[in-house]
């Protein structure tokens, strides 16, 4: 009886403190400071990036490369915002600001995730096989241009 006893305490016990909202760390954590992961989401900042993860200097065997870095470098950064979002999804909040905050962290992280798994996915394949420089710019400017005309869709939203 008393192990019955017990283990419906520790059940209840369980139960309300995953019901629980998490601490101001955990949700600033998890809300605001993941947003740095995509600090260097911008098309000049992360496709230096990737052009940077191809070169092979001579005479230099240390820098020889598989021929996929990029690409490793893009999946691994679908597999960190992957898991943010996961992360920020799961968070219980009541409060109106945190809700606030967790719904806009959602919405960031769903706006720039499809842009990784598309066209960096696709730059990255462009610098892992020496892509032409031509092709690469034009990738690049098409995914500035397309963060330029989301963020005039969001403002107009917001404004009017």
């Amino acid at each position: 009886m008393k192990h019955l006893l017990f283990i419906i305490f520790m059940s209840a016990s369980l139960f309300f403190t995953a019901c629980q909202s998490p601490s101001p760390e955990n949700f600033f954590g998890k809300v605001v400071l993941n947003t740095n992961l995509v600090a260097d989401f911008a098309p000049e900042r992360f496709g230096k990036r990737l052009e940077q993860e191809t070169v092979e200097f001579p005479n230099t065997p240390s820098s020889k490369k598989e021929g996929n870095e990029a690409q490793k470098t893009v999946e691994f950064k679908i597999q960190t915002v992957e898991k943010a979002l996961k992360d920020i999804n799961e968070l219980h909040v009541s409060d109106d600001d945190a809700k606030a905050l967790k719904e806009k962290s959602i919405t960031l992280f769903e706006k720039v995730l499809p842009v990784y798994k598309n066209e960096y996915t696709a730059y990255a394949k462009l610098c892992d096989t020496k892509g032409s420089a031509e092709e690469k710019q034009a990738l690049l400017e098409k995914i500035q241009k397309m963060l330029c005309l989301r963020s005039t869709k969001y403002l107009m939203k917001y404004m009017f």
